[in-house]
């Protein structure tokens, strides 16, 4: 509010007044003379009768109060009314929701605190859900807007051209914005002052959910987990039943069985629980999860929109390949092979070496013959043989003739099409320096994963202790025990590994003890006793010399991961019976799992939600070596799922968009997909090379818009963020009772353009009241002294 300031006249009044004055107050002080000897007496007397006289002089000098006022009809005044989804919020069950209270609030007409403003401002009326919209008056209201953006609409309100400057907003709405971060302050930049009406009663009967969080599942048979937190307010039934099933009752979708929960007495503190359950669907799923209060008491709540949520479910990783190399035909293999079969996730292709390569003799061959005699009846073409002094290799689950045709790879290229390597009884020397070289950039700049196997010819025994996989590898080649595990080796799982799922086997601590203790001894193990600063232990074993030794060590290298198993005869384990094998094969399945689990592929894809309700996708694109994909062309395929009991709307169905490139790095893409509706969405995304059109790769990502649980994220009114906008912006709280006082006290107000608005003090009645009161006190405090 602006101060008011007295002004006194320059005139012959003030010359009169102080002759007065001058007059008049030894005039008072000696018709006080008889109490002259009563101090007190004549003090107070004095003193009102100079009060009296003073007030009088006020009248003849014509003194005048100035202040600044808003100039009638030259500023602009906004009213920002909610008309979202949650004005329908009942604070009681007998009670009338806040959107009738809201209408009652905006009367037409002559003498109403909304003509009040206009008799002063340009009134501009305005009400937001989503975006903001021109009213005329209550009945322009539906209250059925699925978000509150309110600080987007005060912003758009401080920017939008009205003919003449903003003097302030005045806001009516419970508080419950959707476009607000958490932790973070509202930008009020350029905003002028806010004054805040806070519509609601606190304490209103509301069960709602708080947040529903999938697990990302990486494998088939990996159970889908959600974790759901449920939060119950006011005057309701102690406990609830959590439920989840398939958007749209997907045929052959399973669904968990519901959970129940129960909340403290008094306690808001949301309630978590955790539903798992299997599903045999890969990619992205959608969920429905809902929450109903127990004794039907959902007829008492606020709402039970915030009661249900839409969820996007990962069920399975794309398809990943693993490269097997073998020094030499073995049973390792055939386990190795069996597990991996069996997974539609995991695919398997190998190099198995069945002969070393060896010199050439004359005496070997036929005369002229420069191929290995073994390939000798087989009808080979020449090319396809091989030569004495070449290892015979045999190719295993190849994609096409020509994949590992010539071996080992030797560029990135075709290395880097793999998520994985395993290395299984072959010596250093089997690769070229280069293919070393390569493969230690395959797990420290690809990302992939390496796990080398402890059979013959492997880890210490093979010559890798000075090349370029010793730094890769978790344990030091060159620091081995004085002599090699002697007897019997017993596998256990250290610490480390009884907390990880993909070193256990069986469900329980017990029973996979028992497992362990039933498994045959192994024979063969290396003596590698020192391990890295950065790696774990997950497994160890333990001769008949009680000397243990690690048995299963993995570490961190680069963008990648690297394991070691340093026992070489795993396969005994699968020997003994079925089930056994069954166990040994898990075992390798889910070690595989793990290490191509975080290996990146060409092409991924993540959806992220921004402040103003569209989505934004994220693309990162590599060619076939794993560079960045800077000149590619990305076209993304967008498909809309709607609820089951919704109704068709205008929004699309489908629609196919091209991302652009991302200045923030190099083969990184992006795209603003304008899917704001309530909804599943998924994204599929295809890539290819700018020039020749060849696939780089494909990537799946799935999103939801589920705009009434997050407006209906609270049924209390959020007062607390109200103030803090009026409080930023040099607004105030307004009663609603007071809005018409409100409406009067406006122009009085700072305001961009003003007028200065003078008034005569002696106008104010408040004077001529005062003066008499004085001169009636004086009067009655002199007959009750006993003065004339």
């Amino acid at each position: 509010m602006t101060l008011a300031s007295l002004s006194i006249p320059q005139g012959p009044w003030l010359w009169v007044a102080l002759a007065a004055a001058a007059l008049l107050v030894p005039l008072a002080w000696l018709s006080l003379a008889p109490a002259g000897r009563d101090s007190r007496t004549m003090a107070v007397g004095l003193a009102l009768r100079m009060l009296a006289v003073g007030f009088l002089l006020v009248c003849l000098l014509d003194l005048r109060w100035t202040a600044p006022r808003a100039a009638k009809g030259e500023n602009a005044f906004a009213v920002l009314v909610d008309d979202s989804a949650s004005l329908s919020v009942r604070d009681s069950s007998d009670d009338e929701i806040r959107g009738e209270r809201l209408r009652a609030l905006l009367p037409s007409g002559p003498g109403t605190w909304t003509e009040t403003l206009a008799s002063d401002f340009q009134l501009r009326r305005y009400a937001f859900g989503r975006d903001i919209r021109r009213i005329r008056d209550a009945d322009d209201l539906g209250f059925t807007e699925e978000r509150s953006d309110l600080l987007s609409a005060l912003a758009r309100v401080a920017r939008r051209p009205s003919g003449a400057p903003l003097a302030g907003i005045l806001v009516l709405s419970d508080g419950n914005a959707t476009d607000r971060s958490p932790g973070v302050d509202p930008d009020l930049a350029g905003v002028p002052p806010v004054h805040v009406v806070v519509l609601g009663r606190e304490g209103t009967p509301d069960l709602r959910i708080e947040s529903a969080t999938a697990e990302a599942r990486s494998f088939d048979d990996t159970p889908l987990a959600l974790r759901v937190e449920v939060s119950r307010h006011g005057t309701l039934p102690s406990e609830a039943t959590v439920s989840v099933r398939p958007l749209g009752g997907s045929v052959g979708e399973a669904s968990p069985t519901p959970a129940r929960i129960r909340f403290p007495d008094t306690s808001t503190t949301p309630v978590s629980t955790t539903l798992r359950w299997n599903s045999e669907g890969t990619g992205i799923g959608f969920h429905v999860v809902e929450v109903v209060p127990d004794d039907g008491a959902a007829s008492t709540e606020a709402t039970v929109s915030n009661n249900r949520r839409l969820v996007a479910v990962d069920r399975g990783l794309p398809e990943r390949r693993i490269l097997y190399v073998g020094g030499r035909p073995g049973w390792e293999f055939k386990y190795f092979n069996r597990a991996l079969s069996v997974d539609p996730r995991l695919r398997l292709s190998g190099i198995i070496r069945v002969a070393k390569r060896e010199p050439k003799f004359d005496f070997k061959g036929r005369a002229g013959e420069a191929s290995n005699p073994m390939f000798r009846g087989f009808g080979a073409e020449a090319e396809e043989t091989t030569r004495y002094d070449q290892p015979v290799l045999v190719r295993v689950h190849v994609s096409d003739e020509r994949e590992l045709r010539d071996g080992f790879p030797r560029t990135a290229e075709e290395l880097f099409e793999f998520d994985a390597v395993v290395l299984d009884s072959v010596e250093a020397s089997f690769f070229t320096h280069d293919q070393l070289v390569l493969l230690r950039g395959f797990v420290a700049d690809r990302g992939g994963g390496l796990l080398m196997l402890g059979g013959a010819d492997s880890l210490d025994d093979g010559g890798y202790a000075r090349s370029p996989l010793a730094s890769v590898l978790p344990v030091y080649l060159d620091r081995t025990a004085d002599r090699a595990p002697q007897g019997r080796l017993r596998w256990s799982l250290t610490r480390e590994g009884w907390v990880q799922p993909w070193v256990r086997i069986a469900e329980s601590e017990s029973a996979e003890r028992a497992r362990l203790d039933a498994m045959p001894s192994l024979l063969v193990g290396h003596a590698l006793v020192q391990t890295k600063p950065g790696a774990t232990v997950f497994a160890q074993f333990e001769d008949d010399e009680g000397i243990t030794y690690p048995g299963l060590v993995a570490q961190t290298f680069g963008a990648g991961r690297a394991a070691v198993v340093a026992a070489g005869d795993l396969w005994r384990w699968g020997l003994r019976d079925a089930s056994d094998a069954v166990a040994l094969e898990r075992f390798w399945r889910q070690t595989a799992r793990w290490l191509v689990s975080e290996s990146p592929p060409r092409v991924s894809v993540v959806a992220r939600a921004t402040t103003s309700g569209s989505t934004r996708l994220e693309i990162t694109a590599r060619d076939r070596a794993h560079r960045p994909a800077d000149d590619a062309v990305v076209a993304v395929s967008i498909e809309r799922i709607r609820f089951g009991d919704e109704p068709a709307t205008d929004g699309f169905s489908s629609l196919t968009l091209d991302a652009a490139p991302d200045p923030s790095g190099r083969g990184r893409y992006a795209l603003a997909v304008p899917a704001r509706e309530s909804g599943a969405y998924r994204a599929r995304v295809k890539v290819t090379t700018a020039g020749s059109g060849d696939v780089l790769g494909t990537a799946e990502t799935g999103w939801t818009v589920d705009a009434l649980p997050e407006e209906f994220r609270s049924a209390d009114p959020d007062r607390a963020f109200l103030e803090d906008i009026a409080r930023r912006t040099g607004g105030s709280v307004v009663d609603p009772s007071a809005l018409d006082t409100f409406a009067r006290s406006l122009p009085n107000l700072a305001a961009p353009i003003t007028t200065i608005v003078s008034e005569p003090v002696w106008h104010s009645p408040w004077l001529l009241l005062a003066t008499l009161a004085c001169l009636g006190a004086e009067w009655l405090w002199r007959r009750w002294r006993g003065l004339p």
